[in-house]
Formats: structure tokens, sequence, C-alpha cells
């Protein structure tokens, strides 16, 4: 036996409930375990009754996931209470259909948990979950609505959230009603380090509103390391703020809606002195334009004064530099920078 195993993932993508007969006995084995600390799950047909009452038993983790396709929503309802102690890392795969009011209630039992993700809560639900997790840090979740509803902004966050990545789709390329305003009440204090947004239109890229990065910056300027915002469509003026608006910026991935030549870019970036990677996805705005960014040119954008970039994507090419020792004979050798030129993985090949 396992005696030092920490921990379980269980996956079933069978349509019928038949692997309960072998879940269980898996769990009564756990029990008997000292150590394990962390527990998986990902089905399609849900969590009997029967297998969920055995994973209640379970009081000492650190970590839960919990990913079902069907079945009941278990969002730890009557099990919360046992896991204040100990639980730092939480995902519920399924809260649709779950109100407000008792999602909050499960979470207030859990005081010690840093990272939080969500999928299908109510979206006027995540400023009062944020009012009764004092220790979060890192939360995952959908806009799914307006983002109001009653009683929104009566507690304030006490949560300090260090990366926030939202999920949202939209039919136009302006994005949902109230976006913006309900993810700068998500972080009312200065702590961001990484924001992630991953959107979806209709209509094409969205696009982002220039007040919501001066916003955001009269709070997170100096805090503020990842701006990851893949399918968000900036302009070259939006990436030119975001480089002169928040000093310690490290990395920008994002969508640029209008180019017509490499410069530009370079010129955008000029005040990201603290830019390590470049990640645009360009539409370009002229025929010329789109020839193939060369190796010579990211190195010259890498060792421009003052700049710390390393790594650049443009469309399909990744660019990273660095520098090497060359050997000059008799035991001498320079220094050199070198640019190395990758293609950008597909994961779906």
């Amino acid at each position: 036996m396992c005696k030092n195993l920490r921990s379980f993932t269980w996956v079933d993508d069978a349509h019928d409930s038949n692997n309960d007969e072998n879940f269980p006995a898996y769990l009564d084995i756990l029990q008997k375990l000292p150590h394990v600390s962390e527990l998986i799950i990902r089905t399609s047909v849900g969590i009997s009754d029967e297998v969920w009452d055995k994973m209640t038993e379970f009081t000492k983790l650190q970590k839960i996931a919990i990913w079902c396709l069907h079945g009941k929503p278990r969002i730890l309802q009557g099990w919360s209470e046992k896991l204040g102690s100990s639980l730092t890392h939480l995902e519920l795969g399924r809260c649709a259909g779950v109100g407000p009011t008792l999602l909050v209630l499960v979470l207030s039992h859990l005081p010690k948990l840093k990272t939080l993700r969500l999928k299908g809560a109510p979206s006027n639900a995540i400023p009062e979950i944020l009012a009764v997790l004092p220790n979060l840090e890192s939360l995952d979740t959908e806009y799914l609505g307006s983002g109001r509803g009653r009683s929104l902004y009566d507690n304030p966050s006490v949560a300090s959230l260090r990366e926030l990545t939202v999920r949202t789709s939209s039919v136009d390329v302006q994005g949902p009603p109230n976006l913006w305003p309900w993810i700068s009440s998500l972080v009312p204090r200065e702590s961001l380090e990484t924001l992630t947004l991953h959107t979806f239109s209709t209509q094409g890229d969205m696009s982002m509103p220039r007040m919501f990065l001066l916003d955001l910056a009269k709070t997170h300027k100096q805090t503020l390391k990842h701006f990851n915002v893949d399918t968000v469509q900036l302009t070259l003026q939006d990436v030119e703020c975001l480089c002169t608006m928040y000093p310690n910026l490290e990395s920008i991935s994002c969508s640029l809606a209008w180019c017509t030549n490499h410069n530009d870019i370079k010129e955008a970036i000029a005040n990201g002195h603290n830019l390590r990677k470049l990640q645009l996805h360009v539409h370009w705005g002229s025929f010329s334009a789109r020839t193939r960014f060369t190796a010579e040119q990211a190195k010259e954008w890498m060792l421009c004064e003052n700049s710390r970039l390393r790594e650049v994507t443009l469309g399909g090419d990744v660019y990273v530099g660095k520098w090497v020792r060359r050997p000059l004979g008799d035991g001498k050798t320079e220094l050199e920078f070198e640019v190395e030129r990758n293609m950008v993985r597909d994961n779906w090949i």
C-alpha cells in the first residue's frame, strides 16, 4: 500500500453510473492513508449520493477539484464546515443553478482558501464571496450576466487578489454589459499581479475600453506584472498605455487591432522597461506589413536601451533571445546575444 500517497485523481468519462461500484472502494482505501491531501474528481454522469457521503468523510483535505458534466451540483454543501481548518484550493466545475446566497454561505466556512475556481457561479455572487474569504489570492471565474443584483456592493471585498482570471462571451465586440466595472470591483485595493481574460464574441475579438486600463492603473499601477488577454483586441495606443502606466509589467498577450509595420510595435513598447515577453496576434493594415518578422528584428528589439525583452511572438513565430558564451580559442570566451526562432505549438494537432 502507498502510505505516502498525497493526491488522488478519479476520471470517469462513462455515460452511466456503473463505476459507482468501483469508486467507493478507492475512497475506503484513501481513508486509511495518513497523508492524502488532494482529491480531484472528473466525471461525466455526476456523483451519486452514496459516493458523496463517503467523500464528505474526508476532513483534512487541502485541495478539492470537482468537475461534473451532469448530475447534481456539488458545491460542498454540508462538507465545507468540516474543511475550514485545512482547505486552501477549491475548484467547483458545476455551480449552475445554485443560488448566490447558498454559494456564499458554503464558501464562508472556508476562510483559509487561497485559490478558487468556479464555473457557472452567478456573477453577482462573486463580490460577496470575496467579502468572506480574507486569504484568497487567486480567482478563476466566469462573467455570465450583468453582474448587478441585490446587495452586490453591500459588503466590501476583504480578499486581496494577486491573480484574476475571467471567462466570458458576448454577441458583440463591446463585451457584455457592466463587465469592466465588475472586474474592477473584484480588485479594490493594490494587489493584482496577473490579469487574464478569456473572451468570445460572435462578431470577432472583443475590444477593451481605454478607460478600464486607466482606472485599473489608479490602483494596480505598481503591482501588475502580467496582462494576458489573447482574445481581446487592443490598439497600438492601448499597448503604449500599458507600457507607460504599468512600469513593472513583464508580459503582454493580446490581439492588435491595426498595425501597418513592425516599427510601430517597437515604438509602442518603448516604455516597457521591464517587459520580458510580448505575444501579439496582429491584424495588419497593409499587405506589405505582413512580411515575416525576422530574428534580426527581434534581436534589435531585445537589445534596445533599457530593454529586458527576451521573448517575442508575432502570429505563429516565436523568437527567444539569450546571452551565450562562445569559445574563441586559447581558453578564452566571449558573450554573444543569440535569438532562436520557433513555431507556436498548436495544441489541437
